[in-house]
């Protein structure tokens, strides 16, 4: 499990990976052997450029355009290949894909690691050590959850907030790397299983259930926990206040884009919100108008009540609550992200607090063991 971030300060949100959320099923399926990961770096483009070597010659910046045979590999020379400006280890392969390229980074699952692991929890202290071995750990987990995800095109993982934000040798850092080191080959299963090692910015005093944020079969170590660790985050409580006429044309507006659009005379009446009463989570939305009754499903409401100031155009977080007051409608919440499993800032303020990574993971995985694969 979102996203620029190789050096920013707050932790990821991923799902802000909490952006494409609403496509995010249960993903489990058993590691290859070999552990090696093909990671999409570009998508869907009529030229790239790639530095490596290609059939013996070194290519310091070759631009690959359609026109040319497919596919395409470049090899590292002294330990690293080049796309696009940006420095990755391993190699690359460069796909045609309906008439575009794609560049795919085919690399070690470790040093894959190495750029994701800062990118998605930030710049940490070395006190906080152990908040980075728990995302080792649960980045890893995901990874190995997911190969062969995209098997029809030829990769397992997006390098974007759609599954890790991952940026080669230009993200990694010293620490980070040492972390994924000391934590080698260590992956969370359920049972026989890597599990589904979603993890989120913000969870704002408690995580969120599976079913919060994606319908199918929960997964039983994805339930709501209580978190006493995350009230530091400038993301634990937020308002968003606007008047009731700005507020109504705003949903109106946004209802197109999850598929329904109202007549010209039907008027929005009210809002009913149905939660889940242990995690706090709006689940479902009823928009009451005076014609008929819309359910907007948990996998929606970001989108419903997101604005363009916010990032990816999403609410924070679906643990809110809306009041009126007067002439202005608010909306109070907390958190940031989906809000299932690992809750970052969490993780951050638990290692502060001298807590080691395994205990930082059984906390949000419950019922979860650490296997090392290798």
């Amino acid at each position: 499990m979102k996203v620029e971030m190789a050096r920013r300060k707050w932790p990821l949100a991923l799902v802000l990976a909490v952006v494409l959320g609403s496509n995010c099923m249960p993903y489990v399926r058993r590691p290859r052997r070999e552990h090696l990961v093909r990671v999409a770096l570009v998508c869907g483009v009529d030229r790239a450029d790639v530095g490596g070597v290609r059939n013996g010659k070194y290519h310091r910046n070759y631009r690959v355009s359609v026109a040319e045979t497919f596919p395409q590999l470049f090899g590292p020379r002294n330990g690293q290949v080049v796309v696009n400006g940006q420095r990755y280890r391993g190699s690359v392969e460069i796909r045609k894909i309906d008439g575009n390229l794609w560049v795919i980074n085919v690399v070690d699952l470790e040093e894959y690691l190495k750029g994701v692991v800062p990118c998605e929890i930030g710049g940490l202290s070395e006190k906080q050590f152990e908040a980075a071995k728990a995302q080792a750990v649960a980045a890893r987990t995901y990874a190995l959850a997911h190969l062969d995800q995209y098997a029809d095109l030829g990769f397992d993982l997006y390098a974007t907030v759609q599954d890790q934000v991952y940026k080669g040798l230009g993200c990694e850092r010293e620490m980070t790397n040492r972390a994924i080191e000391s934590t080698a080959g260590e992956v969370l299963f359920y049972r026989n299983d890597p599990i589904e090692a979603k993890y989120h910015s913000t969870c704002g005093g408690r995580t969120a259930d599976f079913n919060d944020a994606w319908s199918g079969n929960p997964p039983p170590y994805l339930r709501s926990v209580r978190c006493r660790y995350c009230e530091e985050s400038p993301y634990y409580a937020w308002n968003k206040e606007m008047t009731k006429k700005e507020f109504y044309a705003h949903i109106r507006d946004r209802l197109r884009r999850v598929n329904i659009n109202l007549n010209r005379g039907e008027l929005i009446k009210s809002l009913k919100l149905r939660r889940n009463r242990r995690s706090k989570r709006v689940r479902e939305i009823v928009i009451v108008t005076s014609k008929d009754e819309y359910k907007i499903p948990t996998y929606r409401i970001r989108t419903l009540l997101g604005r363009p100031g916010d990032p990816g155009g999403l609410l924070k977080s679906n643990y809110f609550d809306i009041k009126t007051r007067r002439d202005k409608i608010i909306i109070e919440g907390r958190g940031f992200g989906h809000g299932v499993g690992m809750c970052q800032y969490g993780a951050i303020e638990m290692a502060n607090c001298g807590k080691k990574y395994r205990q930082i993971l059984r906390h949000y995985y419950r019922g979860t063991r650490i296997k090392k694969i290798r």
